[in-house]
């Protein structure tokens, strides 16, 4: 039976600690599924695993081979999807005893990630998983390696076991601190009032004559002293009462239409009777479709059918697209390239964002990259960290038309909470591919199916929230009630503009 041990090791990189570990073990059978935060060392994991790095200390114990699939970059002529899917298969063809996949569901459409999911469910040896994919960990995962706080632990039951666990875990550490900031007010409003108390003690009462007055000073200061030091024994157990820490929590931001630029016209993207190829190769034919401002639009289809080709033409202005000359691209397209390696992570988005500063620091804080990011450089950043990066500055730019092509690969799930809470809440309008199911049933407003050459256009099949002018009215509300002089007509009709945003979006 092959076995699987890590026990007690820790991986240090340039002098500091990426992660340790507790017992992590795996046998015959198992199927465990690697999560955690981008950069927190699941890949390093990994290759330590595979053999590839030594650089480790602690004890690993691997009895059988190990074959391991990275995460790879589309080739000339493939896809991301079609590439990573046929080194997911060569790897399955040499019926490995150990085999590790790094993010393999990434880019595969909904076909190949039915496949997969049925396929790793049956594999005979010892899985692992590194994943964010939601769909895909909870359909093969039986055990759960969880990094957090540079730390791996091992949960042995499904993704959904151990995500209730966790928040079942959280819940109580929320209710453990809330008590306890509780019961610290309490003990220092207690602490307050036996100071006013000494203080009235030692001043003495108002109907004291003179020689009582100074016949009772020494016996009110003793008595003021000995209420006093019951005070600062309450404030001393009020500081030691808070011992559980404050649960993290991330701030949601929220844009408003006035912070992008201006819309003009009905519709900011459309084609009509498009033939669409590729090296000769035809993927659409006479496709028609039109975009309105404050849609977001989900593009899907087979890898391969021509999603991204189409991205391309539109901003390439091919002939029979139209793209409004008052749209103002935001184009995603996960191009690590094109990030400047030499500059910190600050002055990257620095350069790129048109929020204030408190505004973009609330942005990157969503997806994790925090204050210990601001000043590394984006050449030290992991692969996954990247991508977080080149999206944030896309999403904080002076764009009101983002085009997104894999946004949701890659990043981790805190990330991907944090992407699909930003767009839901965009006031401007999307054009999205991604092969998150989930993700595109809770972002969507409407979806554009690419299938044997044809564009499926059912204009509001999607289940995402509507795109709503609530965000603009309350904005221009809270304006007009800071003016100098109040517009009280004004005032009247947005009242009931908001009204009726509220009743539409029930």
């Amino acid at each position: 039976m092959t076995q699987l041990l890590l026990d007690q090791l820790s991986k240090t990189v340039a002098g500091q600690p990426l992660f340790t570990t507790d017992r992590l073990s795996a046998q015959t059978g198992d199927r465990v599924g690697i999560i955690g935060a981008n950069g927190a060392g699941k890949t390093t994991l990994a290759r330590i695993i595979a053999g590839q790095e030594a650089d480790f200390t602690g004890t690993r114990q691997v009895t059988d081979t190990v074959v391991l699939v990275p995460q790879i970059a589309p080739t000339e002529d493939k896809s991301g999807g079609q590439s990573m899917l046929a080194r997911v298969r060569t790897a399955l063809a040499k019926r490995p005893a150990i085999l590790i996949l790094d993010e393999p569901s990434a880019n595969l459409d909904d076909q190949h990630q039915r496949w997969l999911n049925r396929t790793l469910q049956h594999f005979a040896g010892v899985l692992l998983v590194i994943s964010h994919d939601r769909t895909l960990l909870q359909a093969v995962a039986t055990t759960i390696w969880a990094v957090d706080d540079h730390h791996f632990s091992q949960y042995n039951g499904t993704f959904d076991a151990y995500e209730m666990d966790k928040q079942r875990r959280t819940a109580n550490a929320t209710d453990a601190y809330r008590h306890e900031q509780r019961e610290r007010h309490d003990l220092q409003l207690a602490a307050q009032k036996r100071r006013e108390k000494a203080n009235r003690v030692r001043k003495g009462g108002r109907n004291l004559s003179a020689a009582e007055r100074g016949n009772t000073k020494s016996l009110r200061e003793r008595t003021a002293g000995k209420i006093e030091r019951g005070a600062h024994a309450m404030l001393d157990r009020a500081d030691r009462q808070v011992v559980t820490e404050k649960p993290h929590q991330v701030a949601s931001i929220k844009l408003v239409a006035t912070d992008l630029p201006p819309v003009q016209g009905k519709y900011l993207i459309s084609a009509s009777d498009l033939d669409l190829r590729r090296d000769g190769k035809l993927l659409l034919r006479r496709a028609s479709f039109r975009i309105k401002p404050g849609e977001r639009v989900a593009l899907t289809g087979a890898n391969g059918s021509g999603k991204s080709t189409l991205i391309d033409a539109i901003l390439a202005h091919q002939p029979q697209t139209h793209l409004a000359a008052s749209a103002r691209v935001g184009y995603f397209h996960q191009d690590m390239t094109e990030l400047p390696t030499d500059r910190t992570v600050w002055a990257t988005m620095a350069r790129a964002t048109t929020l204030d500063v408190n505004r973009t620091r609330q942005v990157m804080g969503a997806f994790g990259l925090t204050a210990r990011f601001y000043d590394r450089l984006v050449g030290d950043l992991s692969g996954g960290e990247r991508v977080k990066l080149q999206l944030l500055a896309i999403l904080v730019s002076a764009s009101n038309l983002l085009i997104l092509d894999e946004p949701t690969n890659y990043l981790d799930l805190p990330a991907l909470e944090a992407l699909a809470d930003y767009l839901v809440g965009y006031p401007g309008t999307v054009l999205f591919v991604a092969h998150d199911q989930a993700f595109r049933q809770r972002v969507a407003t409407r979806t554009l199916a690419v299938d044997h050459q044809r564009l499926a256009d059912p204009q509001s099949t999607a289940q995402g929230t509507p795109a709503t002018d609530l965000p603009r009215l309350r904005f221009e509300y809270d304006q007009l009630m800071q003016a100098p002089e109040l517009d009280q007509a004004k005032l009247k009709e947005l009242r009931q503009k908001i009204a009726a945003a509220q009743h539409e979006n029930g």
